[in-house]
């Protein structure tokens, strides 16, 4: 005989206990959709260059984060060609 509360008091559940009947199933759901085909992997050029772009968007973001934050500190200030805001 179930009993109808735990040994601390809560009550035991009562797996889709308050389902209605017609959504009830014994056995484990079925797949509703077929898995997608898997795309193929990336070539590390590819990888290389999406990180890169990722790495200075970072950058730029930051930087502009930073100037944003203290615009006097910036104001008539240029970081030399090639060189990033760290």
């Amino acid at each position: 005989m179930p009993q109808d509360s735990t040994p601390s008091g809560l009550p035991v559940r009562v797996p889709q206990a308050g389902l209605a009947p017609a959504l009830r199933t014994d056995g484990p759901p079925a797949a509703a959709r077929p898995e997608p085909a898997a795309e193929p992997p990336r070539s590390p050029a590819e990888v290389r260059r999406i990180m890169g772009s990722y790495q200075r968007g970072t950058r730029l973001g930051r930087s502009a984060a930073r100037r944003a934050a203290d615009p006097g500190r910036f104001q008539g200030t240029t970081t030399p060609e090639g060189e990033d805001d760290q």
